[in-house]
């Protein structure tokens, strides 16, 4: 636990200042998320904020896996920085939907093979990898839409593997997750402040990559599946519903848009910190849920099962519940 609080106070520390380096640095060189049909500001502002926190999940994890000597850390910060840093190419030059998915594609095959090799685990682990991936790297890019949302999802979520790692006795899962936590945490307040700053691209795609990396070494380490994907299911629902529903409109998947349920409850009174609350809290209310279904008896299981679903209905609904709220 020591080397964990250790390597998550670096990361906390480099998160919040090496921005001060990068905001002068992203403004010369004009890398600015300027607003379009998806966004939800309407000033143009610096992005590319990721950059700094992916120095400080490289800097934590690379601080655990030397004083508990592990190489699965290093694979997990190999990860996590490989794929921040083909967001960072997106962010200053882009690039094309198919290179970006194959580069996505290559990565998580060799990230979960060399896993799966370490780690002694089962190879059918690797198309799960692969898939896990490429989709939650693209579902975290889709819901970095409002301000705070992408750092608590980072915090939340990282804090929650770290927590299960804790329980279990795994001081490498614990490390990692508690890294991943204490980065997105740090960039929290840059992207609060009056002169904000986004993670961009290579922020987005860090956590995602991050996220998964840190999932397979728990599942592999021994934590529960179902108790690992607990708190991303907001996440995955929210960008899965969304999707069938604009393709069922017939609108082309491609182009940007606002029709996310956490960019609708900020649009409809919430705002940003608002629908960044919501999501937050759903997200830690079915994380627990789900260690509830992976560790519980079976009645409770049940329960728990129901109520993974009760608020994952309540949230998808939430836009259209507040919408008919009387107005005083």
């Amino acid at each position: 636990m020591t080397v964990a609080i250790l390597a998550g106070v670096l990361a906390l520390v480099v998160s919040l200042l090496s921005q001060l380096a990068m905001r002068p640095i992203l403004l010369r060189r004009a890398v600015v998320d300027t607003p379009n049909h998806r966004s939800m500001h309407v000033t143009p502002t610096i992005r590319g904020g990721g950059i700094g926190v992916a120095l400080a999940v490289a800097v934590g994890l690379g601080t655990a896996a030397v004083l508990l000597h592990s190489l699965p850390l290093w694979i997990v910060a190999a990860v996590s920085i490989v794929n921040a840093a083909i967001g960072a190419v997106e962010d200053v030059r882009g690039l094309p939907v198919r290179v970006r998915f194959g580069l996505q594609v290559v990565l998580g095959l060799v990230a979960t093979w060399v896993l799966v090799v370490s780690m002694a685990a089962s190879f059918w682990w690797i198309p799960l990898g692969i898939v896990a991936l490429v989709a939650y790297t693209n579902i975290a890019n889709f819901m970095d839409g409002v301000n705070g949302i992408s750092s608590m999802h980072g915090t939340v979520v990282g804090g929650f593997y770290a927590g299960l790692g804790a329980v279990a006795g795994l001081p490498g899962v614990t490390a990692a997750g508690l890294v991943v936590a204490a980065a997105f945490l740090g960039f929290l307040p840059w992207n609060l402040a009056r002169r904000r700053m986004f993670l961009g691209d290579v922020g987005s795609y860090l956590l995602g990559g991050s996220l998964v990396a840190v999932a397979i070494y728990a599942a592999f380490s021994g934590i529960s599946f179902v108790a690992l994907i607990g708190p991303v299911l907001v996440y995955v629902a929210d960008t899965g519903t969304t999707i069938i529903a604009r393709w069922r409109r017939g609108e082309p998947l491609h182009e940007a848009h606002r029709s996310h349920v956490y960019q609708r409850l900020a649009a409809g009174g919430l705002g940003h910190l608002g629908s960044t609350a919501v999501v937050s809290v759903a997200t830690l209310a079915t994380g627990l849920l789900g260690v509830v279904v992976a560790t519980g008896a079976w009645p409770f299981q049940v329960f728990a099962v129901l109520g993974i679903l009760l608020v994952l209905a309540v949230y998808l609904c939430l836009p259209r519940l507040l919408g008919r709220r009387p107005r005083l």
